[in-house]
């Protein structure tokens, strides 16, 4: 992300020629040279002013002026005011009077202008660092406030800074007031710091606690300031002042028996225009956005996070302020980070809540205080580690620190992704090929099952996992295991990421293709290299797939809506078909199978997912490639087998939501639920979103029919 700082207009380089006034809104003006628009821009969030004409610009050099002056009577109506948002067109030159009090004169109206530099503040204000100042037609001048528009608590504020004794350096800023320790070798703020690029809340006040390479007050000296304004204020911390800061809140919050909210960091706008807070390291070099902007402080209480996460969103609430990750696993955020724990956690509760915030940290606790750890929670810890931006993940801790491994970023000798037991460590015959996204893995020979922390994981989860750390790596994967992994979960993950999986057997190494009904199945092939591979046999892998000649196309069937491959009663069939006739959804009627080997049953046979795949493709060819949904009548079902279909019939597959494992809460709510395929080299097709939400106009057709 970028600062958006507060942009002074005094001074700049001049580039091209400025020679029109440009109207951005009702009464609102830009005048003067702006190359790259930047002003036209955040001119166009200030509030219009009824009976005021604002006009904004910069004056470069008397050309600039002279330009204002001949355009501000044509801006400016008879009858109207003009507030001149210019740097320093209200400061009182050595002879004369103000340019500001001679416009006045002239218009014959009243004119608002700055003393001294004005800054443009991100969201929609203006900030007289000096003071506005009222020029009237008759010559009198009155001085007015540094903001605009004016917040209710400016003038609590102005007094305040006017009054605060020595040993504190106290400044007027758009957002409320700015305080940090006095010193003699603390050179004064430029208007770039961006303490003064944090936006005006015209409801409460911000107060800026600190400045880097500066100390912080104690609390007794910043709480003798501030025990004047309303506890509504947000302290934001700036440089060190993070403890106190908090010491400050909890201190205001317990005199006035009210909460009082804290930052996290100094509160900006991103690039999205949406409030962030960002925690400026000591020294003032390196920053990062915390998750959680603010703290609320109320009395007795530990601090509590204000408002969402956004990497959790989508998870369904498993009570006030928890999100389930599985059914033994919540996710809680807290003042620290994020706690993973199980539903129910007792006497612990207080205890972790209380732990101490650290701004420049994003710790993760795991489990009970006390109590060992299950070895499940760890695939868990994987994908909420995945769930993580990347600037997030760079400053995650976890408790116990046993954890971290979690966290280490992988060495040149290491694979892509470790999904295998704690101190497994990779096969003899590895070693690192970035030409391969590698996979360390553990297997089990007998059983033909792989297993991680938590135990046995199913391919289709498996692939999942693996699809979440790939993102829109193009390479093939290599399954990295001391025991072979079995063909036929080579094949289904290479199915279910749509990418080619390589593994090691007793024979050699083969290589898994991704399927599709749509093309003729390619089987295993035997690599005539050992690892590291020749390129000509890697080459080879990515040789294009032939399409399967399309295959004769029965219209009366293809028009059919319903595709029964299990037996339904009578008034279950009137049912699907009353939802399907005349609206062209397609819907698969199947029986479920043993388990996910063959999770289907035809003719009451158990099948392949591959198998079911092609049945539905042969009776329905049309149905295949599409865009349109394919939804499934089959008992209950997973996000990861919903897209192992998906992938195979080339368009998007879905069930009703309460069908669907772990549906997301956007799916809860509309009823449905679908996935789209994963195209060649693992991404997602258009039309669906990744989590597996069907889109607005399929959930609003299913909701009517």
């Amino acid at each position: 992300m970028m600062f958006e700082a507060a942009a002074p207009l005094s001074s700049g380089p001049r580039r091209g020629s400025a020679n029109a006034l440009r109207w951005v809104a009702d009464n609102l003006a830009v005048v003067g040279p702006d190359p790259d628009g930047t002003i036209v821009a955040m001119a166009r969030l200030l509030p219009s002013e009824r009976g005021v004409v604002t006009v904004v610009g910069q004056i470069v050099d008397p050309d600039d002026w002279a330009l204002i002056t001949e355009v501000l009577p044509i801006a400016v109506p008879p009858g109207a005011a003009a507030r001149l948002a210019v740097s320093g067109t209200g400061t009182t030159p050595t002879t004369g009077p103000p340019p500001a009090a001679t416009l006045a004169r002239q218009l014959q109206a009243d004119v608002y202008a700055p003393s001294g530099q004005l800054l443009l503040v991100p969201g929609g204000g203006l900030f007289a660092v000096d003071g506005w100042r009222w020029f009237r037609a008759d010559g009198s001048i009155s001085d007015g406030g540094h903001r605009y528009p004016p917040p209710h608590w400016e003038a609590e504020v102005d007094t305040l800074v006017r009054h605060v004794g020595s040993g504190i350096r106290a400044h007027c800023v758009p957002a409320g007031l700015w305080l940090y320790a006095d010193s003699p070798e603390l050179p004064a703020p430029s208007p770039d710091d961006l303490a003064l690029a944090v936006p005006m809340d015209a409801e409460r006040v911000t107060v800026v606690l600190g400045r880097p390479g500066a100390a912080t007050p104690g609390v007794e000296a910043t709480l003798s300031i501030l025990d004047a304004l309303d506890p509504s204020m947000v302290i934001a911390p700036y440089g060190e002042a993070t403890d106190e800061a908090m010491r400050l809140a909890v201190t205001i919050a317990d005199r006035w028996d009210r909460p009082v909210e804290v930052a996290a960091g100094l509160p900006i706008l991103d690039d999205e225009h949406r409030l962030v807070s960002v925690a400026i390291d000591p020294g003032g070099d390196t920053w990062w956005t915390p998750p959680v902007a603010r703290l609320r402080c109320a009395p007795g209480v530990p601090p509590t996070p204000v408002g969402t996460v956004d990497f959790l969103a989508d998870l369904r609430p498993a009570g006030p302020g928890t999100f389930r990750l599985d059914e033994r696993w919540v996710v809680e955020p807290t003042q620290f980070g994020l706690w993973v724990r199980p539903p129910f956690a007792g006497q612990h509760t207080g205890d972790v809540r209380r732990r101490p915030w650290h701004p420049q940290w994003f710790t993760i606790v795991v489990g009970l205080p006390g109590l060992p750890l299950s070895d499940d929670v760890l695939p868990i810890l994987h994908l909420l580690l995945n769930r993580l931006p990347g600037s997030v993940r760079a400053r995650t801790r976890f408790v116990p620190e046993e954890l971290s491994h979690l966290l280490a970023p992988d060495p040149v000798d290491r694979p892509d992704v470790v999904l295998a037991a704690q101190r497994s460590t990779p096969p003899r015959w590895w070693h690192r090929d970035d030409r391969l996204f590698a996979v360390l893995l553990t297997a089990d020979a007998r059983a033909g099952t792989v297993h991680t922390d938590a135990g046995e994981v199913e391919p289709g989860q498996l692939g999942e996992i693996i699809a979440a750390y790939r993102e829109a790596d193009p390479r093939p994967v290599l399954l990295v295991s001391s025991v072979p992994v079995a063909p036929e979960i080579e094949q289904q993950v290479a199915d279910q990421m749509q990418v080619v999986t390589i593994g090691r057997r007793a024979d050699g190494w083969w290589a898994s293709l991704p399927r599709r009904v749509d093309r003729t199945p390619r089987p295993a092939v035997r690599l005539a290299s050992s690892f590291p591979f020749r390129e000509e046999d890697l080459a080879e892998l990515r040789a294009p797939t032939r399409s399967t000649p399309p295959r004769a196309q029965g219209a009366p069937d293809d028009d059919e809506p319903l595709l029964a491959l299990a037996r339904i009663a009578e008034e279950s069939a009137a049912d699907i078909r009353r939802r399907t006739d005349g609206s062209g959804l397609r819907t698969v009627v199947a029986a479920r199978g043993p388990d996910w080997r063959r999770p289907f049953l035809l003719a009451g046979q158990p099948v392949t997912a591959w198998d079911f795949a092609t049945v539905v493709a042969d009776r329905r060819p049309g149905w295949v490639g599409g865009g349109e949904v394919v939804w499934v009548e089959g008992g209950q079902l997973t996000e990861p087998l919903l897209r192992l279909l998906a992938n195979y019939l080339g368009c998007p597959v879905g069930a009703r939501a309460l069908l669907v494992e772990d549906a997301p809460p956007a799916a809860l709510a509309s009823g449905w639920c679908a996935v789209p395929p994963r195209v060649d080299g693992g991404e997602s097709g258009s039309g669906q979103d990744e989590h597996g939400c069907c889109t607005e106009r399929e959930s609003h057709e299913h909701g009517k029919s």
